[in-house]
C-alpha cells in the first residue's frame, strides 16, 4: 500500500518512489514488489515498473515521556482518616427534616 508520502514497506524496510515517477490517484493504492533472483528489489504500478530508492530514514528512537513521581500517600492503603469522627456527631431527629 502506498502512503500519502508515496513510500511502502518491504522486509521490515522504507522504499519512497522517486518524484519523477509519481502519478496523479496514486497514494492508498497497491503496489505489487518482486524480489528478483539476484536480490535486485523492483515495484509495479498499474503494470508498469516504477523506479525507487531505501529513505534515509533512521530508525525512530522512542523517547518515553516524562512523568510525575507517583504519590505515595495518596489513600495510603484504604487507611485514609478523613471521616474519622463523621458518624459520631449528634445528628437532627428523622422527624424534624419531615415537618420543614
Amino acid at each position: 500500500m502506498i502512503g500519502n508520502d508515496y513510500t511502502f514497506s518491504f522486509g521490515g524496510r522504507r522504499y519512497q518512489i522517486i518524484r519523477s515517477e509519481i502519478q496523479s490517484r496514486m497514494r492508498r493504492q497497491r503496489l505489487r514488489v518482486e524480489l528478483r533472483l539476484d536480490g535486485e528489489l523492483r515495484a509495479r504500478y498499474e503494470g508498469r515498473y516504477v523506479a525507487i530508492q531505501e529513505c534515509g530514514m533512521g530508525e525512530i528512537a522512542v523517547v518515553p515521556a516524562a512523568s510525575k513521581p507517583v504519590r505515595k500517600d495518596h489513600n495510603a492503603g484504604g487507611r485514609s482518616s478523613w471521616m474519622d469522627g463523621f458518624f459520631d456527631r449528634p445528628s437532627p431527629p428523622l422527624w424534624k427534616s419531615f415537618m420543614n
